[in-house]
């Protein structure tokens, strides 16, 4: 009774306890939802260009972005936008693609590079605007500065498109078609031979976190169908041409798998680390296990009881018996199993029933196709007997 008040106390004194603490949580914190940015995930998160190939292929254009592109791969009626990420093309690749333009096809690029590589006339890739004599140059605006989107009139949409306002172009030859604003000029569009070349200021509202903006997706989907049926549509994000401008092995396995190279030297490292190190002097070699006489014993009579030779082993107790009652009692051993029976009896203290059932059944014949039917207890109490017999002899 005394045990039992003591455990409702206790339960009691626990419980108050744990209701005082989840009350003094309640009042004193506060369930806060907070957004953080985390940024894309995925295959957005490597490719920029992933929603602007995604609108263009659910317009029903084919639309491909790529990281390297041969000149091959080039169709007249394709159009290819060419983002420069800090690349440059030679002499050879420009040419190529100004054959291809000259050609049919339509290139959009954006003319956004450092004031270092604009002083630098000697880049290769300044040749696809010495073509059409366009240069850019900034406004030395302060990089926090907030512009108001460009409106302009293409076609007959009205359009708002958020270029960036420190970056415009200048042009000598009249365009076919041209975008500006108070910050200065940000598209021109010229035919060069069969084909279309575009020049913009930057192409950063395609991205992924600006195509949502403003008409940035219309204006897109009006840019790469201008004045033509377009049949493909190219996102080239960094090399073209031939293969000595392709990025090597080892570039393109850390831009892609670069979380598990990592982890893989991490891991290398660890595992060199715990290899290196040990708790200890070395443990002994173990030595060889070595079985017991009656282990083997043991189990051969498990096999040969599996294998039906209970009478095989009944001889060899029998055996042992008569072998044993042949150095005792010599003239034992020629009597009929009534009177041998009998006789071991009186000197063991057992029933002569018992005796006699145990040595005649070792008398049957034990071939492959007879065996008698016996079973466990009935075969471990003969033995048993035997046994006795021959330990009191």
């Amino acid at each position: 009774m005394k045990n039992s008040r003591t455990i409702i106390f206790v339960s009691l004194f626990i419980t108050g306890v744990i209701i005082y603490i989840g009350y003094w949580l309640y009042t004193h914190f506060e369930i806060i939802t907070e957004e953080v940015e985390v940024g894309f995930r995925g295959k957005a998160r490597d490719n920029p260009l992933l929603a602007a190939e995604r609108l263009l292929t659910r317009m029903g254009t084919s639309a491909t972005t790529v990281q390297s592109l041969s000149d091959s791969d080039l169709g007249l009626g394709d159009t290819l936008v060419l983002l420069q990420y800090d690349t440059s093309l030679d002499d050879e690749q420009t040419q190529e693609l100004i054959n291809w333009v000259d050609s049919g096809g339509h290139l959009i690029i954006a003319h956004n590079r450092s004031r270092e590589a604009q002083k630098d006339t000697s880049q290769p890739n300044n040749f696809v605007f010495e073509e059409i004599s366009v240069t850019q140059h900034q406004n030395g605006l302060d990089e926090n500065e907030i512009a108001p989107p460009t409106e302009f009139i293409w076609g007959q949409y009205r359009l708002q498109v958020a270029f960036n306002p420190n970056d415009y172009l200048e042009n000598e030859h009249y365009p076919a078609e041209k975008i500006s604003d108070d910050y200065g000029t940000h598209l021109l569009s010229y035919y060069y031979g069969a084909g279309i070349l575009s020049v913009l200021s930057d192409l950063e509202f395609i991205e992924n976190d600006k195509i949502s903006e403003y008409d940035h997706a219309q204006f897109l989907w009006q840019l790469v169908n201008f004045d033509r049926v377009i049949t493909r549509v190219w996102l080239l994000r960094t090399y073209m041409g031939s293969h000595k401008s392709e990025p090597s092995l080892w570039i393109l396995l850390w831009q892609n798998l670069w979380t598990m190279i990592i982890s893989g030297i991490l891991l290398l490292l660890f595992w060199l680390w715990a290899a290196s190190r040990r708790f200890g002097p070395l443990l002994p070699v173990p030595p060889k296990t070595r079985r017991r006489l009656l282990e083997h014993i043991e189990a051969s009579g498990h096999f040969l009881w599996r294998q039906h030779q209970t009478t095989l082993l009944r001889y060899s107790a029998v055996q042992a018996l008569l072998k044993r009652l042949e150095s005792v009692h010599p003239d034992w051993v020629r009597l009929p199993h009534t009177q041998l029976s009998q006789r071991l009896a009186e000197v063991c203290e057992l029933p002569a029933e018992e005796i006699e059932k145990a040595l005649s059944l070792t008398k049957l014949s034990f071939t492959k196709n007879r065996q008698p039917v016996e079973t466990e207890v009935t075969f471990t109490q003969s033995i048993q007997i035997l046994t006795q017999i021959r330990k009191k002899l």
